[in-house]
């Protein structure tokens, strides 16, 4: 008996892991207990453990559960066999290998990018790593997310943010992040402009995945003193090739960008 209990206890809690999947954006008790087939009470024990292990977390506003990537973090040793990851990995080190810069590519996690994968060509050596979690708002990989979301989810992300200056040339303010995402919109690629790490810049494209809804990013960041504008120009357009590259190995449509 004990055994079978055990069992169905397993069954349960991934039945609740399964359906919290199923809402990336969070849902309510009332909802995963109908999606789970499970009592409410059952449903909010087991929601309650997989919160105090951290593969859960409850919104304080409006109260809805959403998944982690403690899973992601837990099994990065299997990051390879993801789509993205196992795709662009060779692009990425191609693109490394072409400007002599550190390439990073990263995923959303709600209101923040985790990094997923890092290759540094020359001696620079930068602050990030592999499972890293940084905001969307400062960094060039989150402002090219940011930038395919619609405006109402950017209003959302910036309302769960704590936005607070990283560098002295962090964004802020709502409104200049806004303008900036309407120039990212209109050139294709966002910049970092020293706002997460100082003395760093970097150029960033969003990886758009079925439907066009951007969920990865990729950068390419060198020393700020040899990353002139004009340079960044030519990265921009390497990245946008490796962008389009790196859609058509998925297996979906080139919508196009500025080149």
């Amino acid at each position: 008996m004990t055994e079978k209990n055990g069992v169905q206890s397993v069954e349960r809690i991934f039945g609740i892991i399964e359906a919290l999947a199923a809402h990336p954006g969070g849902a309510g008790l009332q909802q995963l207990a109908a999606d789970t087939g499970l009592a409410k009470s059952t449903a909010h024990r087991l929601l309650a453990s997989l919160v105090g292990l951290g593969y859960a977390m409850q919104d304080a506003d409006n109260g809805r559960y959403r998944l982690t990537l403690k899973m992601f973090e837990l099994s990065s040793g299997i990051v390879n066999s993801m789509d993205i990851m196992s795709v662009a990995k060779l692009h990425l080190e191609r693109l490394a290998q072409r400007t002599g810069e550190a390439v990073h590519l990263v995923i959303r996690d709600g209101k923040d990018i985790v990094y997923l994968y890092k290759t540094e060509s020359g001696p620079m050596r930068m602050a990030s790593r592999v499972g890293l979690r940084s905001p969307l708002y400062c960094t060039g990989v989150g402002k090219a997310i940011l930038a395919g979301l619609p405006e109402q989810e950017v209003d959302e992300v910036w309302r769960h943010s704590t936005p607070k200056k990283l560098t002295g040339r962090t964004i802020t303010d709502l409104p200049t992040l806004k303008l900036q995402l309407a120039e990212v919109r209109a050139c294709g690629y966002a910049i970092d402009d020293e706002e997460n790490e100082l003395g760093i810049r970097c150029v960033a494209v969003a990886i758009p995945g079925p439907g066009g809804r951007p969920e990865g990013a990729f950068s390419i960041s060198g020393l700020a003193p040899y990353m002139s504008d004009e340079r960044i120009r030519r990265v921009a357009r390497l990245a946008l090739e490796t962008r389009d590259d790196i859609v058509r190995d998925m297996g979906l449509p080139v919508t196009g960008g500025t080149r």
